[in-house]
């Protein structure tokens, strides 16, 4: 019996700092909802003239890592995400039609891109050594291009592949609202310098203005109109050289080389504008991101969920035990029965079929 008291009492210190450390994580998420101003994104009114377009994509896979089949399997789901709050997506492939459509997997996800409603797919031709510069920079020229199916009017949203947008009122200015550029997370980097002068940096998810804006953005006072392989090159040629045609390394310099562009060209088209401030600014104040870093969906309750703006998704998705930790955020953003997911249960288990047959086959 004195044993037994003697471990009652050795255990009272733990179980009372486990309670008050729930206490103290309850409270802080309580405080962090209530200083949240509630948006309804199906009650929040929107300027939404016109069509939004967002626009992303991927280079076509070099067959020597998971991290090309990384973003070639989120297209058709990253598609779905958009086509949630409102956008159409066009999704620009890097790299020749002919080589998705006679490879087993990427024939698939070139299939289910084709099968959802409001989606584009644009393939830009380039030398393998030209692809992942071209991945990361040829977004910023859609309006340039012949294939941009809207009109001046219409509104084009920079993103990436393996980014999701959750919250619709993030996407969109209020009704009310109509400065020509909206900037999300526009606090989110610090300066660099370029030829003398400091920056702020700019990400390239999320940029959104009319066609015609971002034509003002990027032709103004260039002589070369980028729209394909070639004078994208070219164009970027004018501020980075010869380097622009190498192979790029993720995470490395040149992988931001595009966040660097736009940022000078948005700062010298800011500057050339008569207006105030022709940019409106969507806050992140009180709202999350749910990161690859700290994948949580399965811990995020329905009635909070309003609360984060899109999610980083993980990598190697399309591997079974990967899917399962996606599968929360789709319950979330669809709900368990909906037709989205399971047409996105379906999509990934094919995947993960075809490419484990190719893996196979190939010795990869």
């Amino acid at each position: 019996m004195v044993r037994g008291r003697t471990v009652h009492k050795f255990c009272y210190p733990f179980i009372s700092a486990a309670i008050v450390t729930i206490f103290i994580i309850i409270l802080i998420e309580c405080i962090f909802l209530l200083t949240v101003p509630i948006v309804d994104n199906d009650s929040f009114v929107y300027n939404n003239s016109g069509r939004y377009f967002a626009v992303f994509g991927c280079s076509t896979p070099d067959q020597t890592s998971h991290r090309g089949f990384d973003y070639a399997f989120y297209l058709p789901l990253t598609a779905l995400a958009w086509q949630r709050i409102g956008f159409e997506s066009i999704v620009l492939i890097i790299g020749e039609k002919t080589e998705w459509k006679n490879h087993p997997i990427l024939s698939y996800t070139l299939e289910s891109l084709n099968s959802l409603p409001d989606v584009t797919v644009v393939f830009i031709s380039a030398k393998v050594e030209n692809r992942g510069m071209l991945s990361q920079t040829a977004r910023m020229f859609l309006a340039n291009m012949d294939a941009f199916p809207g009109i001046s009017t219409d509104q084009i949203m920079t993103s990436d592949a393996d980014l999701w947008p959750l919250r619709k009122a993030h996407y969109y200015q209020p009704q009310g609202n109509d400065q020509p550029l909206i900037l999300v997370h526009s606090k989110c980097c610090g300066p660099f310098d370029f030829a003398g002068r400091s920056y702020k940096m700019l990400p390239m998810s999320h940029i959104g203005a009319s066609a015609a804006t971002w034509r003002q953005i990027i032709n103004r006072n260039s002589s070369i109109i980028a729209k394909d392989s070639t004078s994208i090159l070219k164009f970027f040629e004018q501020y980075f050289g010869g380097r622009v045609h190498r192979r790029v390394e993720f995470a490395s310099d040149d992988w931001y080389l595009d966040q660097k562009v736009i940022s000078i060209r948005i700062d010298e088209w800011i500057k050339s504008q008569n207006s105030e401030d022709p940019t409106y600014k969507v806050s992140d104040v009180g709202l999350r991101r749910i990161d690859r870093a700290s994948w949580n969906p399965h811990r995020i309750r329905p009635n909070a969920f309003q609360y984060y703006y899109d999610a980083h998704l993980i990598e190697e998705g399309f591997l079974p035990k990967k899917w399962l930790m996606i599968r929360p955020l789709l319950y979330l953003m669809y709900n368990r029965t909906s037709w989205q997911t399971n047409w996105s249960n379906i999509y990934a288990a094919e995947f993960h079929t075809r490419y484990t047959e190719w893996k196979s086959n190939t010795q990869v």
